[in-house]
């Protein structure tokens, strides 16, 4: 079985009765779904698959439904926040300062960080700009109303002038921050990377390890230069 006909059979199972269309390359998997497309790193994919079926999954409107309204918003530690992420986002957990979890009858299924406040020149100069740096659910959870829920509890305990994040357009549109109020800013171009065909690992092209470096200068079939979609920056203006 190929590498495109085991991926396929896998969502044909995951997913019976939706008609997939899918490319596979060396480097990416390119997935078509009722007019949905979604983009994913081929490592990632073989690494991360149940966090990649969570999010088609959940733009399938499939994942178990929670409310918001039946939660309750605590803070949380950093050893909480980076295991519940490396568990269940598809780009792990990054370095955050505050850390906000929704639970469900003690159970955490939603995560959102932030970062320090900056100051901005957009802003009155008592109000700060915080980033949303990374938010998800449980795998296979959907909480309806729950990233409002979560985004509340921190305006209310640090009153920003304003929230900013970036979307991955690889793998999502930003529409379900949109309904929320946050309007787009800008995007940002498409990153190079130069992918190990071999280890199934993605490098930034600016910041290359010298046997990736050496590799690339080979001009060897086992590495390719690669782009991603680039990003949506997204600001939420209090």
């Amino acid at each position: 079985m190929t590498t495109k006909e085991s991926i396929l059979f896998t969502l044909n199972k995951t997913f019976p009765n939706n008609l997939f269309e899918i490319n596979v390359s060396a480097c990416k998997l390119n997935i078509s779904l009722n007019n949905k497309k979604f983009d994913f790193w081929i490592n990632d994919w073989f690494n991360k698959k149940e966090i990649i079926l969570s999010i088609i999954r959940s733009k399938l409107g499939k994942n178990k439904r929670i409310f918001g309204r039946n939660c309750e918003v605590k803070k949380v530690n950093k050893l909480l926040a980076e295991t519940f992420l490396n568990q269940n986002h598809l780009l792990g957990f990054k370095t955050a300062y505050f850390k906000y979890a929704l639970y469900n009858q003690q159970e955490i299924i939603a995560i959102a960080t932030f970062s320090k406040g900056r100051k901005m020149n957009r802003l009155a100069a008592n109000k700060r700009s915080f980033e949303l740096i990374s938010f998800c659910c449980k795998k296979g959870v959907s909480v309806t109303g729950g990233l409002s829920k979560l985004l509340k509890a921190f305006v209310t305990d640090l009153q920003p002038g304003d929230i900013m994040t970036y979307i991955d357009k690889d793998w999502s549109d930003g529409s379900s921050y949109l309904n929320l109020g946050f309007e787009i800013h800008s995007e940002t171009e498409s990153q190079s990377y130069v992918f190990d065909k071999i280890n199934l690992e993605k490098y930034h092209l600016e910041k290359l390890p010298e046997n990736i470096f050496i590799l690339l200068q080979s001009n060897s079939q086992n590495s390719e230069i690669v782009k991603n979609s680039g990003n949506l920056k997204l600001v939420y203006t209090l």
